[in-house]
């Protein structure tokens, strides 16, 4: 059965792509579309090393570009989500559910941050007052984010994953109140 899952110590990079992305900085809708890729090692899953491999993250980052307020002057703002530190605790798994004809199913679990540069009018216009509006705004997930998928062969190729829970960004110092929501991230995910 191992034969179908990838090899163990393989690293293997997929572009990752979210159009269309509604996102919330504080009462304020956006629509964003996210480009980057991510970067994965396969690892023994000691739970269940016959038709299961942990994946564990070594690299991801996306961004996108909020346009700019012509109206205000204000200049276009990259928001970028980038992979926090090195995926200590690896919960992302691959799993073979079914040999004929091989199916998977992939779960990622990521814990990221979200830096937002130029903020200062993004964030005005969302009602959130800022004491240092020129300065990039960081927030981090408040809870990992999990994204789902059922795939017929792995590296996908432009298979689509999806939310599980909605994604709740806030500041490190202030986790109890959310900056940033975003309640679907369809993303596909290789075959770019």
């Amino acid at each position: 059965m191992l034969n179908l899952l990838p090899k163990i110590g393989v690293e293997i990079p997929c572009s990752c792509l979210a159009l269309n992305t509604p996102m919330t900085i504080g009462t304020s809708l956006f629509t964003l579309d996210f480009k980057g890729g991510i970067k994965i090692r396969v690892e023994v899953n000691p739970q269940s090393p016959l038709n299961s491999v942990r994946l564990r993250v070594v690299g991801h980052k996306i961004s996108a570009e909020l346009p700019a307020d012509d109206s205000a002057g204000s200049p276009a703002t990259t928001v970028t989500i980038e992979q926090n530190d090195i995926d200590i605790d690896t919960k992302s798994v691959l799993r073979l559910i079914s040999k004929f004809p091989p199916k998977f199913e992939q779960l990622m679990v990521l814990s990221f941050t979200m830096t937002i540069d130029n903020p200062g009018a993004v964030l005005r216009n969302a009602g959130i007052q800022t004491t240092v509006p020129s300065e990039p705004l960081v927030l981090s997930t408040k809870n990992p984010v999990q994204l789902t998928s059922k795939l017929t062969k792995f590296p996908p190729k432009g298979d689509i994953y999806k939310l599980t829970n909605p994604m709740e960004l806030v500041l490190p110092d202030n986790p109890d109140t959310t900056i940033v929501k975003i309640d679907k991230f369809p993303v596909k995910v290789g075959g770019l």
